[in-house]
């Protein structure tokens, strides 16, 4: 996928995304996400993370907490000290500043875009998210070599098996059949054990497992 039609995307998911948490509002800022430790406030505050933090930044705060995972959490707690109507409004302002992490490049900012879409909207019961060819866009993202380093619970998550969008003509890998429409599996493929629920096949159960482990 090219990356000024990434950048593009980013942009309107990044507004979607702060009129989202505007319609929830300050009573809702507490309310837990997909995100396991997170709620709506430090989703938002994550949001802004490659916009307002440069690679070279979060590598560093890494390093020094000795967890790529805690930079994420301190910085979005950072990010996120504010009344939620605030975080929104950055979001909204810095929405088409384009970010190309040295690793990733614009591919990581975007598949974050679409994933935490859902990660807000779905324990809400909000059916906001973006379109099948999007969602076809991050699992290509997630199978390649550094969509796997980058967004897989674990090493090896998605070996083995055969994953098959039902909604597009998207299918990658070999082994027992998992199926699911291209959000669900982006869902699973990133670690969202919410979604096993919605994925059919002989491979669901082996998921499962794997998922939970």
């Amino acid at each position: 996928m090219d990356d000024r039609q990434l950048l593009a995307w980013t942009t309107e998911h990044r507004l979607l995304f702060a009129d989202t948490v505007d319609a929830l509002g300050e009573e809702h800022a507490g309310d837990p996400t997909l995100c396991e430790g997170w709620d709506v406030r430090m989703l938002a505050g994550h949001m802004l993370q490659p916009i307002r933090v440069p690679s070279w930044r979060f590598l560093l705060t890494a390093a020094r907490l000795r967890s790529m995972a805690r930079a994420c959490d301190v910085i979005a707690a950072r990010l996120s000290d504010r009344p939620l109507a605030e975080v929104a409004a950055e979001l909204r302002e810095k929405a088409g500043v384009e970010n190309t992490p040295w690793y990733i490049g614009a591919a990581g900012p975007y598949a974050d875009t679409c994933i935490h879409l859902r990660d807000l909207a779905h324990p809400q019961g909000l059916d906001v998210t973006v379109p099948v060819e999007r969602w076809v866009a991050v699992l290509d993202i997630l199978v390649s070599p550094r969509g796997q380093a980058s967004f897989l619970p674990r090493t090896g998550f998605l070996d083995g098996l055969r994953w098959t969008a039902t909604d597009t003509d998207w299918v990658w890998g070999e082994g027992p059949v998992v199926e699911g429409t291209a959000e669900t599996l982006a869902m699973v493929m990133s670690g969202r054990t919410a979604y096993l629920g919605d994925v059919r096949g002989e491979g669901a159960e082996p998921l499962g497992r794997r998922a939970i482990a």
